[in-house]
């Protein structure tokens, strides 16, 4: 077993050597695909266009589920870090591909091609991890080649003495040249897309049930932290019976936003349509829905040591986008798929709400209850169909969470609630796109204040800025001041 060459290190001349532009970029065709559909869809939406045209688009992300490959980062890793060792130092080693196991969800087949000289030759290697999940993934327990399995000494030797000491992956070269400066407001811009997604969905939520009955839920950011936790549960369930993949990602992501549409509805119908119908100052619901936010976060902090609260580092191999050598901004296939599924969940409300028989009977009751029923719209169905769709995007919010940042914890959602809750108020509370501006604006002002003042104070900025708009714009972005109407 020799010292072997450095993947993307340097070749037998001494001269540097890229890594292979296609290592990587499979998962993030998932990443990719979702933020650049998710800016088509809400641009359609914003322009009113009509809502057929997004069934299409809508339908594609749902078939995506069924391609691409989704592979754990650390353990792509260590199995690249393994062809070198066995190859001598005067070759250079070429990632063909690396893709899962079909029957084997800890193991991983890397293909790639050794070349000396003029000559190059195909291997292949397979390396099996002690577990999908937890401190297991990154055990190594055998390697299997083109050549036969490495014995124990070979396997111990290859772990202690060359995989603790393997140097980092290199960086692929960045599409774009760009200074620093610029470079690093490019990774700002990137970096705030997220929390814009998260903000728009929550502060779309409370438009949502703001516009029907005139109150807040102040637990939607708690709401959100159950959806992240269930879909942990099902990624835990998921990797006890196989691999990771993305249909299980996708059936993990819809349980979490399932939990979270549920306690939504309960909380709507056993907590703020009750307190709403019977008392007429919006303080108790107020009260009860912190209550309520409270208990679900304590819930939660309690039951934490009994489930894995991580999402195993998948798609989270950096993608140069912009910059030279002195900066160079990033992003994840995960980034990306977590902004592309932001943008889709905010354009897709954005057009339930312009162009649909529901979104018509919400801006009814928004504008004259009595009326609207008086004119046969059903309004307890209607309630359902908005607590329901509240909690959704609150669901939705969470996974988006979990698959940009890997966890969520139990507290998390009064900090997302209070800048949800700010971007609503901004936007124009009661206004679905307003909702999304406010939250884009905060986002923006976070993300500027943190990259060029003090960070500590970010928080005081941003609700000094609710104050602002209090004063000198009650109704937000979109000027609704009046309570009715608010429509679209």
């Amino acid at each position: 077993m020799g010292a072997g060459a450095q993947v993307g290190s340097t070749g037998s001349d001494g001269t540097p050597t890229r890594p292979p532009r296609r290592s990587g970029w499979q998962a993030a065709r998932i990443g990719r695909f979702f933020t650049l559909t998710g800016l088509i869809v809400h641009l359609t939406a914003l322009t009113r266009q009509p809502f057929k045209r997004l069934s299409p688009l809508l339908a594609a992300l749902f078939l995506l589920a069924g391609c691409g490959s989704v592979i754990d980062a650390d353990q792509a890793r260590i199995c690249r870090a393994v062809a070198p060792a066995l190859h001598g130092e005067d070759v250079e080693v070429l990632e063909t591909s690396l893709n899962s196991v079909p029957g084997a969800p800890t193991a991983l087949r890397y293909s790639y091609r050794v070349r000396s000289d003029s000559r190059t030759t195909p291997h292949w290697l397979i390396c099996t991890f002690a577990a999908q999940t937890g401190v297991g993934r990154f055990d190594l327990t055998a390697v299997d080649t083109d050549q036969g399995t490495l014995s124990d000494i070979k396997l111990l030797i290859l772990k202690r003495w060359w995989l603790s000491d393997a140097p980092p992956e290199g960086t692929m070269a960045a599409l774009f040249h760009l200074g620093p400066r610029s470079a690093y407001w490019v990774q700002q811009a990137l970096g705030g897309l997220v929390m814009t997604g998260v903000y728009g969905l929550i502060a779309t939520g409370f438009s949502l049930v703001y516009g029907l009955l005139g109150r807040v839920n102040l637990a939607f950011g708690e709401i959100a932290v159950v959806a992240g936790t269930y879909m942990l549960i099902a990624v835990g369930v998921a990797s006890d019976v196989g691999r990771l993949g993305p249909a299980e990602l996708t059936l993990a992501l819809l349980a979490g936003i399932a939990s979270a549409a549920l306690v939504s509805w309960l909380a709507g119908h056993m907590v703020v349509a009750p307190l709403a119908a019977r008392v007429r100052s919006p303080q108790p619901v107020l009260i009860a829905t912190a209550g309520l936010a409270i208990t679900l976060a304590e819930l939660l902090r309690l039951t934490a040591p009994d489930r894995v609260n991580w999402l195993p580092a998948l798609m989270n191999r950096p993608i140069a986008v912009a910059g030279q050598d002195a900066f160079i901004a990033t992003v994840t296939p995960a980034q990306l798929l977590a902004a592309g599924l932001s943008m889709c969940g905010t354009s897709l409300l954005l057009g339930i709400v312009a162009f649909t028989r529901f979104g018509l009977f919400w801006r009814a009751h928004a504008q004259d209850p009595r009326m609207a029923a008086l004119l046969g719209v059903d309004v307890q169905r209607l309630r359902t169909q908005v607590f329901l769709l509240a909690g959704a995007a609150a669901g939705l919010a969470g996974g988006v969470i979990v698959i940009a940042f890997g966890t969520i914890s139990p507290g998390d959602g009064l900090s997302i609630t209070l800048k949800a809750l700010i971007s609503a108020v901004i936007g124009g509370i009661g206004s679905v796109p307003g909702a999304f501006l406010g939250a884009a604006l905060v986002a923006a002002v976070e993300i500027g204040w943190s990259s060029t003042f003090d960070i500590a104070y970010r928080d005081v900025v941003t609700y000094a800025l609710l104050v602002v708009f209090l004063v000198m714009r009650p109704g937000g972005l979109l000027n609704r001041a009046a309570p009715t109407p608010r429509e679209f």
